[in-house]
């Protein structure tokens, strides 16, 4: 998506939430684990009994990654107006923080806080993350689990984790997982999955999805961020792609109806056939064209004078040849 929307005029920023992709923790969490996890990749670090300094209240999830994007926002985007974007975790993650930063949670000043951020793009996002309760939800469930993703790692959890971690970064595991999602006949080749294993290796990666499995959800849910969204009057596109097995279009629907309940126009849904989880790998060309319709309409730019505009009824689509000659249908 950089180059497209690039040379439409906008500046695009990308980052890593840590935990993922390259950003890790540069030195060991929780060192002096036990030996024989210290000569296995991606389980050196973070195994020992004491956090190391810095670390000890810090859990990789969905508080921390909220943090991140407000203090990125903070520091490195230096254009003033801020559209959010992401897909799966990260569609959840962006509306969760653009509500969040609404109500100054997660700001340190008034700069920051969502006055910045002017609209938000959902790609097939997640609407639930984590399994134990918020505090704030249910506190009596949540004291029920001794263990929420403070290191260090305690021994019961560490062999379930391992198992876990082990068997998901198998560069076979995630081949497989990725054609599952994705509607392309051609798959999603081995280079891919390859370069995911690699960063799986990382020794810090094993701690890393501990804690992130451990982490209990956020005090604000998908729909109740959502809501706030729209009620700030923040345009939101709603980008899916029919044939995810996950994310099926019952979730996109109902998030649509939601967004449209609390506030007449606040959203755009688009509809991608085919196309499965992660749209923007597998039709780019079709997400680009989408992303860059409702940019023109919201926040045009002189670079960005596009002769198409959005479907304007319900039920209304058109069609993009992706370079391999697929050619995806967009219904709004």
């Amino acid at each position: 998506q950089f180059l497209p929307l690039s040379e439409a005029g906008y500046t695009v920023y990308a980052m890593d939430n840590v935990g993922a992709g390259l950003s890790w923790p540069d030195v060991d969490p929780a060192p002096r684990g036990p030996e024989e996890l210290r000569e296995t990749p991606g389980s050196q670090w973070g195994f020992g009994r004491q956090a190391a300094e810095g670390f000890e209240t810090m859990v990789i999830g969905e508080s921390l990654w909220v943090q991140q994007i407000a203090s990125f926002i903070a520091e490195k985007v230096e254009e003033p107006k801020v559209i959010l974007a992401g897909n799966s975790l990260g569609g959840y993650l962006a509306v969760l923080a653009t509500a969040l930063m609404s109500e100054a949670k997660v700001a340190k000043s008034k700069n920051e806080s969502v006055e910045r951020i002017k609209g938000v793009a959902l790609i097939n996002a997640t609407p639930f993350w984590g399994w134990i309760p918020s505090k704030l939800k249910n506190p009596s469930l949540y004291e029920t689990f001794p263990w929420k993703g403070v290191l260090p790692i305690p021994e019961s959890v560490r062999n379930f984790a391992l198992n876990w971690y082990n068997t998901l970064r198998n560069p076979d595991s995630i081949e497989w997982l990725l054609n599952f999602v994705t509607s392309n006949p051609a798959g999603v080749g081995h280079e891919l999955p390859l370069r995911i294993a690699s960063m799986a290796d990382h020794p810090a990666g094993a701690a890393a999805f501990a804690q992130i499995i451990f982490t209990p959800q956020a005090d604000l849910t998908f729909d109740e961020a959502l809501d706030r969204v729209v009620e700030n009057q923040i345009p939101t596109l709603l980008l899916y792609g029919r044939e995810d097995p996950w994310i099926v279009p019952y979730w996109a629907a109902r998030a649509f109806k939601r967004a449209i309940r609390a506030r007449k126009g606040a959203a755009d849904y688009l509809q991608l056939s085919p196309s499965g989880h992660c749209p923007h790998f597998e039709t780019p060309k079709t997400v680009n064209a989408c992303l860059l319709r409702w940019l023109h309409r919201n926040f045009p730019r002189d670079l960005a004078a596009l002769p198409q505009e959005l479907p304007a009824s319900i039920g209304d689509s058109f069609v993009v040849r992706e370079d391999d000659a697929r050619e995806i249908s967009v219904t709004r």
